[in-house]
């Protein structure tokens, strides 16, 4: 699966702008349609119901395509959560101007219910913010309550997309691929190392994860020529 994403350059205040719910008649938003197709056919004899997206370093469009993703799921109404599991840096709940002084981390540790700390944005999209930040979030990942959160959701979502860290920052990302049904690794035009994306989708494999392809992302305008349709044929998760 590939995925062509094409955007100008956009001011710090616009980084996560989610142009599926601003703009969804745009050609960008069509090519998140486009994704979306293509996670729901990546793989016929079982249901992608739960799924992460991670990339190799910030800033490459993981967060974006994370919100945007939701945004046509939720559109074809199917109802769908958002969770922010990127614990250190959390960023999600800026796509929507939501809060994030309370979410995950407080259902896991305080046990909060779960219902108090997911978000509304309309009737078929939800948000659960991170929540407290967390300096080391591994042994959170690991938690069985985690686990069994993720279970009962899946009862009550059509769709669950799971943003993650950064796969060279540190290792969550390998961690909560291990309970999804699959992985998308977004990689960055001119900026993702083709052998950094491959070793990332070694360490993922190495770790259980069903890779379901990758999102090119940040392509300008000049370089569009090189590249045939809205698709781009070198799949790093080959």
């Amino acid at each position: 699966m590939n995925v062509f994403e094409s955007f100008k350059n956009k001011q710090a205040s616009d980084e996560y702008h989610v142009i599926t719910m601003n703009n969804p008649s745009s050609a960008i938003s069509e090519q998140y349609r486009k994704l979306r197709t293509n996670i729901d056919y990546s793989s016929f004899n079982k249901e992608i119901k739960v799924m992460n997206l991670t990339s190799s370093f910030p800033g490459e469009g993981k967060t974006v395509t994370a919100l945007n993703l939701a945004v046509v799921y939720s559109q074809g109404e199917q109802k769908t959560l958002l969770i922010d599991m990127d614990l250190r840096k959390p960023k999600l709940h800026r796509g929507f101007n939501l809060s994030n002084a309370q979410g995950l981390t407080d259902i896991i540790i305080k046990n909060k219910s779960k219902d108090d700390m997911i978000q509304e944005v309309n009737e078929f999209l939800h948000v659960l913010p991170a929540g407290e930040k967390m300096p080391f979030p591994a042994e959170f990942l690991m938690s069985k309550k985690l686990q069994a959160l993720i279970e009962t959701l899946k009862g009550e979502y059509d769709r669950i997309i799971i943003d993650c860290p950064p796969m060279t920052a540190v290792t969550d990302a390998s961690i909560i691929s291990k309970f999804t049904d699959g992985t998308i690794i977004i990689v960055a035009s001119r900026k993702t190392n083709a052998d950094v994306a491959q070793g990332i989708v070694k360490t993922l494999k190495d770790n259980g994860a069903n890779i379901l392809g990758s999102v090119l992302t940040r392509v300008q305008r000049k370089d569009q020529r090189y590249i045939s349709g809205y698709y781009y044929y070198s799949d790093y998760a080959e």
